[in-house]
């Protein structure tokens, strides 16, 4: 409405702007043309005289009222036409000063002015056989005024007419425009955190309106899937955690009720204190990753971290290729990287591992193999899915709590690269992180 308002506004005021420019420009036209007539007539008198001709200018009854020539005294010699000054509408009785003095000397050029609103007089004194004789032209603006009245009073019924049709239509445009505007307000104004998977309606116009709706929706759907992983994220948590201190527990009340080994119990919750500690550990770094995707770091030679974290392997023989790589990144978070993809294939290896590290068009590339059982293909997508395990079995000495593998994708996109997995040579799972090379 508003806008409406505004418009309407605007365009009446550009109206009465416009209609006042019209209107004067008009005005001044058409006098203009009133005084050229009258000074044309004028000149034309004033050739005749000097040339000692009587003047036979005619008069046109549309503008011209009469044509007088007077003496250096001020009495009538002739008139055009030939009647008394008295008949003639628009001859002022009283000739102005500037007439009068303009007796005196002969002019080149004819003078004009307007004794009143509806009258142009036009005078030239010249010198004849004669003597001095001086060429007063009254013009008459009468149907100069008459078609401005007629402009300005068709203006008046037609600028407001124009105005209001003008806002009606723009009330229309906007009212038809903004329509599907509000029918997204309505539907946003019902969508809530329980209701994250609903769509606003998209126009068929294929406008801006339309494109922001659909700009919107999909701002909705990462919304849901941020909802979604986040409902996972908690269910899962919570029954991660429940099941060491359930474990806890139960060691607890069968040593008060068997007044059991306590060294042995304070042992095994020793065990599942450190699980508990490293997943909440794992949890918090996954929260930081969160808030932080994109690490700012330093220059850091990647076979280092690789090397030391491969010393800490012990249950299989490990096949060893790095070659000098400088890389980056947070060296907390890349070290993390190298020894969960290093736990990983160590877990599930049979009897060898080969790890290989090279730079290749702009990329380090490293690779983790191992001789188990791999990773189906309808699983490599899932395995960096949060708390993920193709075996569902909670033994503790057995699997991890399914975080280590989406840590590693997480921290190489946060670094500008990316985790895939795949079949290794060796008849498992290759794992394959890339890495933008340093560039200083």
């Amino acid at each position: 409405m508003r806008l409406t308002a505004l418009a309407t506004v605007a365009v009446g005021l550009a109206l009465a702007a416009a209609s006042v420019t019209l209107v004067t420009a008009m005005s001044r036209s058409l006098v203009g043309d009133v005084t050229r007539a009258a000074t044309t007539a004028v000149d034309d008198v004033a050739a005749d005289l000097v040339a000692g001709r009587r003047p036979t200018a005619t008069v046109p009854p549309q503008s011209l009222s009469l044509i007088q020539v007077q003496d250096s005294g001020g009495r009538v010699v002739q008139r055009i036409p030939d009647v008394r000054a008295g008949e003639v509408a628009g001859l002022p009785t009283d000739l102005p000063p500037e007439v009068r003095d303009a007796r005196i000397t002969a002019r080149d050029e004819p003078n004009t002015i307007r004794p009143s609103d509806d009258t142009v007089l036009a005078w030239r004194t010249v010198s004849t056989p004669d003597g001095a004789r001086t060429i007063l032209v009254v013009s008459r603006l009468g149907p100069v005024t008459a078609s401005v009245t007629l402009v300005v009073d068709a203006l008046l019924v037609l600028a407001p007419l124009l105005t209001a049709f003008v806002g009606a239509l723009t009330w229309f445009a906007v009212g038809r425009a903004l329509r599907p505007v509000e029918v997204i307000r309505r539907r946003a104004e019902v969508i809530s955190h329980s209701t994250l998977d609903e769509r606003l309606p998209e126009p068929v116009t294929h406008d801006e309106v339309a494109r922001l709706t659909g700009t919107l929706n999909e701002m909705l759907g990462r919304l849901d899937e941020g909802a979604r992983r986040q409902r996972e994220f908690v269910a899962d948590a919570s029954h991660e955690l429940r099941t060491p201190l359930a474990a806890m527990r139960a060691e607890l009340e069968v040593a008060l009720r068997r007044d059991g080994d306590w060294p042995g119990v304070a042992r095994r919750l020793l065990d599942d204190h450190r699980r508990l500690d490293r997943l909440t550990g794992d949890l918090l770094l996954l929260a930081r990753l969160d808030d932080h995707p994109g690490p700012a770091g330093e220059q850091v030679r990647l076979d280092e971290i690789v090397a030391g974290e491969l010393a800490e392997v012990r249950r299989v023989p490990v096949a060893v290729d790095l070659a000098p790589v400088v890389v980056t990144g947070v060296v907390p978070e890349l070290t993390r990287l190298v020894r969960n993809l290093v736990d990983n294939a160590d877990r599930h290896a049979a009897s060898r591992l080969a790890v290989r590290l090279s730079a290749r068009g702009g990329v380090a590339v490293l690779t983790v193999d191992d001789d188990g059982p791999g990773v189906p293909a309808a699983h490599r997508e899932r395995v960096f899915d949060r708390f993920f395990r193709m075996d569902r079995s909670r033994a503790r000495t057995s699997g991890g709590a399914g975080l280590g593998l989406e840590m590693v994708r997480r921290i190489a996109r946060g670094h500008g690269g990316d985790a895939t997995v795949g079949v290794a040579p060796l008849g498992g799972a290759r794992f394959t992180v890339t890495l933008p090379l340093s560039q200083g």
